[in-house]
């Protein structure tokens, strides 16, 4: 326990220091959370706390004090202590700073809805929602372009819930321009549709609801889970999903006003690709119980983890360590039974599915290249020790100019970690000059090897373009949005064949948006162009 004297220079106090993260849901929750949290740590105040839509306005007045011990909290980590030991060491100490910026996002942080009434109080909208309405709330906007915790909902699970309830549909949110959005009118032209009149608005009409199906999105959790609405309709479907992000619990299954559809585990993509999907799994959700829900919460997954998903000894998501390149996103929406069993609770994730049985059943890791030619390895690599350049340098490079570290990736030594890394930029860049015109039939990119699934994710979609003089270019092949390739241990690179040749000098890789770029190794394989030689006729 600190005991502090008169001649100490340290504050006397204990504070939750807010560091507000997100949209206007989660600073809600956050302030939410850290309310409970106060109420476990002795005359503990909160500040900087900053949500104007409800007149609260908490400043921060510690910058300029000094505490004793100061506890950071900046994520939720199920390896870190429990928040009761955190409460208990703050408990311990009289000069004690705790930094809050974790999302709080689960519900052993949250009191009854009915306790936050007085501090976000409810103003009636100017638009009615009847009794016999069923308020449905879209979220649109950002996650069109893909964004992995917030899938669209398939049209079609709305087309059940009306259809098994019999209320009138009511759309709410974000109706902006958009295929969804056209294709949700077309199958609802009976429909009401509200667009979005700004957040406090919009919350409080979710609010103002007896019946509502919920969005991915914390925003329209919050505002049905403060609602007085008699049935809630809530997907297990992106981050809402256990398997998806067992770091999130917002699932309150001693409310009885729930009722809970789980989905095949699936994760946010660009809107067309969304669209294809939701035709695949059409009808594959299914409405489980609240004891069924409580289960996948605290038991999930029922299969031991197998020891290839282990790093260090501690559990893992990611293939590092097992040599295996694997693709969760494209599994998932690949083979929609396996991720309707990681739903299930049977596995922990796709990469545990592949490991257990996916391999079993002739599941394939990645998405394959298909209908090319096998690649003639009797050709040379014309990269091999070529002269090459990239777009930038990073911190994390090996060499020290832009032509050493780039020729790190054609020094012939495909295992090695790590071959170049540009920096993180706006369209990155590698490239390669083969020293004069030459014929390429094949091209092999080795990815980094043994490294987490998102840093080899990174290169994706990747563009390689060909060019005579290294100003104007043509595009000899790219890879899909998402697709994700291998290195050397796991024998999974990038590999393109052609029986026609391209001619070109300069071979170029970039990736079409901010992004860092790194790969182990570059291959080409063709030859050098054929020389004509004109001779004279003589006399």
């Amino acid at each position: 326990m600190t005991q502090l004297t008169q001649d100490n220079y340290f504050t006397r106090k204990r504070v939750i220091v807010m560091r507000h993260r997100g949209n206007l849901a989660n600073k809600m929750i956050q302030y939410m959370g850290a309310l409970a949290i106060s109420k476990r740590i002795a005359n503990c105040s909160i500040v900087n706390v900053s949500i104007p839509e409800w007149d609260i306005e908490i400043p921060d007045n510690t910058q300029n004090e000094r505490f004793f011990d100061n506890i950071d909290l900046w994520t939720w980590d199920a390896f870190r202590p429990h928040i009761n030991e955190i409460c208990l060491l703050a408990n311990r100490s009289e000069s004690v700073r705790v930094m809050m910026a974790d999302h709080l996002q689960r519900m052993e942080f949250l009191e009854p809805p009915h306790l936050y009434q007085p501090l976000f109080p409810y103003s009636p909208p100017s638009r009615r929602i009847g009794e016999s309405d069923l308020l449905i709330n879209v979220r649109t906007a950002e996650i069109l372009q893909g964004v992995s915790h917030y899938p669209l909902l398939p049209i079609e699970f709305y087309e059940d819930v009306v259809a098994s309830t019999g209320l009138n549909p009511v759309f709410v949110g974000q109706l902006g321009d958009s295929e969804y959005v056209r294709q949700l009118k077309s199958r609802f032209p009976k429909a009401t549709f509200y667009d979005s009149q700004g957040a406090r608005a919009d919350f409080d009409l979710i609010r103002s609801a007896k019946n509502i199906v919920v969005a991915v999105s914390t925003f329209s959790w919050l505002a049905a889970w403060l609602s007085r609405a008699q049935t809630i309709f809530l997907p297990l479907s992106g981050f809402y999903n256990p398997a998806h992000h067992r770091e999130i619990d917002l699932l309150p299954v001693d409310d009885i006003r729930y009722r809970y559809f789980l989905f095949p585990l699936n994760y946010g993509l660009p809107e067309e690709q969304s669209l294809e999907y939701h035709h695949r799994v059409s009808g594959r959700w299914k409405e489980i119980s609240r004891n069924q829900v409580a289960l996948l919460k605290t038991a999930a997954p029922f299969l031991r983890v197998p020891r290839e998903n282990y790093d260090n000894g501690l559990p893992t998501r990611n293939a590092q360590g097992s040599a295996i390149t694997f693709d969760s996103v494209w599994y998932a929406h690949r083979y929609i039974d396996a991720a309707m069993e990681i739903s299930e609770g049977w596995f922990e994730d796709p990469l545990h599915h592949y490991l257990e049985v996916g391999r079993l059943r002739g599941y394939q890791p990645v998405r394959q290249f298909d209908g090319q030619p096998p690649i003639d390895l009797s050709l040379p690599n014309l990269a091999l020790n070529k002269r090459a350049t990239q777009s930038s340098l990073s911190r994390w490079s090996i060499g020290s100019t832009l032509e050493e570290d780039a020729g790190n990736a054609v020094n012939g030594d495909p295992a090695k970690a790590l071959g170049f890394h540009t920096e993180n930029a706006e369209n990155p860049w590698w490239m390669v000059d083969l020293g004069e015109l030459c014929h390429v039939f094949a091209i092999r990119l080795f990815n980094r090897d043994r490294v987490p699934e998102w840093l080899q994710r990174r290169a994706s979609p990747i563009i390689v373009e060909a060019s005579d003089d290294g100003e104007s270019w043509k595009r000899i092949f790219s890879t899909d949005p998402g697709q994700i390739f291998g290195g050397y241990s796991a024998g999974m690179p990038l590999v393109w064949s052609s029986g026609t040749p391209v001619e070109t000098r300069y071979v170029r890789i970039s990736i079409p948006r901010k992004e860092y770029l790194h790969l182990s190794e570059v291959e080409i394989y063709g030859l050098q162009r054929p020389t004509v030689a004109i001779h004279g006729t003589g006399e």
